[in-house]
């Protein structure tokens, strides 16, 4: 319950909301960890920001202060060198013939925020087509990236993951996700063709002049709100869904305004059954930010029925064990792919199980399988138990 009055005080700080707030009686424990918070939602830099523009900074705890500080001069550098990456990618795609479109992240600290370092990333997500994503991947090889995990079983990526996740060591380590799908990939009862999100594609074109692409594209406005909807509530589900992405959800809409195609928004969102998925996540932006969606919009979305329904409202929950956890993923399955899953998860292949346990010598690997096997069966006990007893 306190994670969600620290969100909730959150929303109101970062959207300017301070008049409603009693900052004075924040005593310095309770700003700490309302910063602590801040890191763990991905908005630390946005906190930093709202409050040295509101001349009340000076007032906070000092180590608030010194954490906050870092939080957005950290995510500042970092950001730099994302971009500085993406330049380069862009380059070597055009070069190459390769189109491809800038996601999430590094696409809205360049077109939405005010300041590109106040959009905390963990990595670089690219959209390429299936065609070129073997050519990509050769691309970003030879500039030092490495997969950063081995399938747990042969031919799984491809069943079952619609990016592959490359990563470049060094002295500024990036991790980066080619995507040849959004979302989904078919195996998923949820899944989308791609296509429509590559017709819904134009030039970005950064808030910063000093920032050059190769002809690097973005989704389109109502692309990118749709895409954030899925993301967040389909594949990850609400009960994973940091407060970073509501607030992305709000600069979008605020930032391109009367602009927004919202019936193209509405069609789109009932033509992939994402309606749902469209609705709770507008819901809790609105809560959040108190973000200008239109009401008919609402009332549009809460009249309309998809088979996803329950499973958005599932994924509002947090699991209580991680068996639990791969049950929602199995309920949005295929049969074939939930047998492909749950083989994986029981008997994995050496190479993911070397990378997983961290073994450095194969002739330990044939006791880490019984040792797996026998988590799995503390984790079942613990699921039988969370199953049978009532919540309060």
């Amino acid at each position: 319950m306190q994670q969600k009055i620290d969100n909730h005080t959150l929303s109101q700080i970062i959207s300017g909301c301070l008049g409603n707030l009693n900052r004075d009686s924040f005593s310095a424990r309770r700003w700490n960890a309302l910063a602590n918070q801040a890191h763990l939602e991905g908005v630390g830099p946005l906190l930093y920001w709202t409050l040295s523009r509101s001349g009340k900074f000076s007032s906070l705890p000092a180590e608030t202060r010194d954490f906050l500080r870092f939080s957005y001069a950290g995510t500042s550098i970092k950001n730099q060198q994302i971009f500085k990456e993406l330049e380069l990618l862009s380059r070597l795609f055009q070069d190459a013939g390769i189109a491809v479109v800038a996601l999430k992240g590094v696409c809205l600290a360049l077109t939405v925020y005010p300041d590109p370092g106040l959009r905390s990333m963990g990595d670089l997500d690219l959209l390429v087509s299936n065609e070129k994503l073997a050519a990509a991947v050769d691309i970003v090889k030879s500039l030092g990236y490495q997969v950063v995990y081995p399938e747990a079983s042969a031919g799984l990526r491809d069943l079952l993951n619609h990016e592959i996740c490359l990563k470049k060591s060094g002295a500024h380590p990036i991790t980066l996700e080619l995507h040849r799908g959004l979302v989904a990939d078919k195996t998923y009862s949820y899944s989308v063709p791609v296509n429509w999100f590559w017709e819904q594609t134009e030039l970005l074109k950064p808030l910063s002049s000093k920032m050059c692409f190769e002809n690097l594209l973005m989704l389109t406005p109502e692309a990118q709100v749709l895409y954030a909807a899925g993301h967040a509530m389909l594949q990850h589900g609400g009960s994973n869904t940091i407060l970073r992405w509501f607030y992305d959800a709000d600069r979008l809409i605020r930032h391109y305004g009367e602009g927004l195609d919202w019936d193209l928004l509405l069609s789109q969102a009932i033509a992939f059954e994402w309606g749902s998925a469209l609705e709770a996540f507008l819901t809790q932006t609105v809560v959040y930010f108190g973000t200008p969606v239109p009401e008919g919009v609402r009332t549009t979305l809460s009249e309309s029925f998809d088979r996803h329904r329950e499973l958005v409202a599932l994924k509002q929950t947090h699991p209580a064990t991680h068996i639990l956890a791969e049950r929602q993923k199995l309920l949005s399955l295929n049969l074939y792919g939930r047998f492909r899953l749950v083989l994986a998860l029981l008997i994995p292949n050496p190479a993911y199980m070397r990378w997983r346990y961290g073994l450095e010598s194969s002739w330990t690997l044939p006791f880490y399988y019984p040792l797996r096997w026998w988590g799995i069966l503390k984790d079942a006990v613990r699921t039988v138990v969370a199953l049978v007893t009532p919540r309060c």
